[in-house]
């Protein structure tokens, strides 16, 4: 039966220039969808070795290969990547499971390009392993991709029917388990502050959907109905 793992992948500090900074430090999750078919990662968080995130962010983070490993999953088993976005904390070590197709939004792959907005080399896909997610793809038996813009122009979450029922990766679409019990999420995460109301409408459609639980990119609390 399909089930969604949690597994950390370390942590990073917060800039004071970050809207969060009062937090100081950011976990980092990725997510297993352990699938008969395969296992799906969802996002796989930055790397170290990039002179400018090292400076400003200072990640602490595990290798994914060895965080699956640690999990008794094998690498060999992925069958797909999916990248919520194309940030620099969730795509940064797709590279390591460079066998696998990584599925992402065709607008998030647009806007990756423009300047400042990622580490371009860590959110490159290759023609050959990318796959355009479609709003409410089926990618696998029981897991759809949804497109949920706010926190990045192309963010998308993805539903998954579980043994628990339904269960929701929401990634960033919002940031915490509390604002999103509040059905709320905070116009500083959003691209920019005219994506606010885009933001909040995913959000609503994400509640909208009753998960059994829902979980987020950063942070560890599950929200569970």
């Amino acid at each position: 039966m399909t089930a969604v793992h949690q597994l950390r992948l370390g942590r990073m500090s917060l800039p004071q220039s970050h809207p969060r900074a009062a937090e100081q430090i950011c976990e980092i999750c990725c997510y297993v969808i352990d699938h008969p078919d395969g296992v799906i990662v969802v996002d796989t968080g930055p790397r170290a070795g990039h002179p400018l995130i090292d400076e400003l962010y200072a990640p602490d983070v595990a290798v994914i290969t060895s965080v699956l490993a640690a999990a008794g999953f094998d690498e060999r088993d992925v069958a797909a990547v999916v990248n919520t976005h194309l940030h620099f904390d969730h795509c940064g070590q797709n590279h390591l499971l460079g066998h696998a197709p990584v599925w992402v939004t065709e607008a998030e792959l647009r806007v990756s390009t423009t300047e400042r907005y990622t580490v371009p080399e860590w959110a490159h896909i290759e023609p050959s392993r990318l796959r355009l997610a479609a709003d409410g793809e089926l990618i696998a038996d029981g897991v759809r991709v949804l497109h949920t813009p706010g926190h990045s122009p192309g963010h998308l979450s993805i539903a998954v029917q579980t043994k628990r029922g339904l269960e929701i990766v929401v990634g960033q679409a919002c940031y915490s388990c509390a604002e999103f019990a509040a059905a709320t999420t905070t116009a500083d995460d959003m691209h920019d502050s005219a994506w606010h109301s885009v933001g909040l409408e995913s959000v609503a459609r994400l509640r909208s959907l009753n998960p059994a639980r829902a979980h987020f990119s950063h942070d560890p609390q599950a929200f569970e109905a």
